[in-house]
């Protein structure tokens, strides 16, 4: 791994067996983050090297099917070594038990899949460089957002719900109670003829 001294510069770790894919999200980071210094590693022992002997890197862009990675369980061994580092899972694997069983892992702040255009994927940096996490939110092809009118408050928890908040969270955000904030959820979800948070943030996004 490269052992440049890089002084102050904010470090980004990109870990992916493809090339293409590396110079890709070096991209999107730059279009995120601005000028930083790239580690990149392209299987799993030189992902743990990079993370662990390299420079501190601010936060880690990891493909979880690469070599070495064993299914995507060395993953957790990484969380459990580096817990300070920010994860974003960027993957082509996008099972509900793989994406469930991933997100539970504390410092993995986003999953993508690999098919997301980019702006879900400068939205997982972003929110991961903030502490904040994310719901998974697949691309619903042509999907389009059904002329309803929802009330201000409505559209207020819609928002926070986009930002990836519990409803206590959200809750404690509004002054409003979480029952309430269940009911609201109940409303939008109705209004976007969805059925749960993933669809419902998803579809809003792709409406702005």
């Amino acid at each position: 791994m490269n052992g440049l001294s890089t002084g102050q510069e904010m470090i980004v770790l990109i870990a992916d067996d493809h090339a293409l894919v590396r110079d890709g999200l070096r991209g999107l980071v730059a279009s995120v983050l601005g000028e930083v210094h790239v580690v990149e590693a392209d299987d799993g022992d030189s992902l743990m090297q990079a993370a662990c002997d390299g420079p501190r890197a601010r936060v880690a862009l990891v493909d979880l099917n690469m070599p070495g990675m064993e299914r995507g369980f060395r993953l957790a061994e990484l969380a459990r070594l580096c817990p300070s580092l920010p994860l974003v899972v960027i993957s082509a694997l996008t099972s509900p038990d793989v994406v469930r069983r991933t997100l539970e892992i504390p410092s993995v702040h986003a999953f993508v899949s690999k098919s997301a255009p980019s702006e879900q994927i400068c939205a997982a940096i972003d929110a991961a460089m903030q502490g904040h996490k994310l719901p998974f939110a697949l691309r619903v092809a042509d999907a389009k957002r059904p002329e309803l009118i929802l009330t201000p408050r409505m559209e207020e928890v819609r928002q926070l719900l986009r930002l990836g908040m519990s409803n206590k969270l959200i809750a404690s955000t509004l002054g409003i109670t979480e029952g309430t904030v269940k009911n609201y959820m109940s409303e939008i979800f109705k209004a976007l003829n969805v059925s749960n948070r993933t669809q419902a943030a998803q579809l809003d996004s792709e409406s702005l």
